[in-house]
């Protein structure tokens, strides 16, 4: 495969992953941009070890993970976060907003990034440059001094 068909067949779905994770259309952009940068530069000592979308997808998710660390993004609450319904119950979210108060910053920005932005556990480890096994365990210490969401 050439890098045209490469960059034809597979932009779409890598920007796509990489703005589910970036949550900003401009910052997703520019990432993937870089990755087909990066996939254009090596295209030649791709092993076919793996198909080609799994290389691609890698270099995408690394390149994510790289963004993320250089940006030291901090995932605090405002108000785009805790946006409700009209519907909605009121008190949910101001229950919510005070029991996120109550725990460390740490385990806020933990169980923001898992339970509100979507975020996996393993994927948040990556980006805060933790152990799994860490993360876990500041998520489910920040989840019980919050009596759960």
């Amino acid at each position: 495969m050439n890098f045209d068909e490469i960059f034809d067949t597979y932009f779409t779905r890598i920007y796509n992953k990489i703005l589910g994770m970036v949550k900003n259309k401009e910052d997703a952009e520019d990432i993937a941009q870089d990755v087909f940068l990066t996939v254009y530069k090596n295209l030649k000592k791709f092993r076919s070890d793996s198909g080609i979308y799994t290389w691609v997808y890698r270099i995408a998710i690394n390149k994510t993970y790289d963004f993320f660390r250089k940006k030291k993004e901090t995932f605090e609450l405002n108000e785009e976060i805790l946006c409700i319904e009209d519907n909605e119950d009121v008190t949910k979210k101001i229950v919510l907003e005070e029991k996120l108060k109550l725990i460390s910053k740490r385990e806020r920005e933990i169980i923001l990034m898992k339970d509100i932005y979507g975020y996996k556990l393993r994927e948040i480890g990556k980006i805060k440059d933790m152990k799994l096994s860490t993360v876990k365990s500041i998520y489910y210490k920040g989840l019980k001094e919050m009596g759960g969401l």
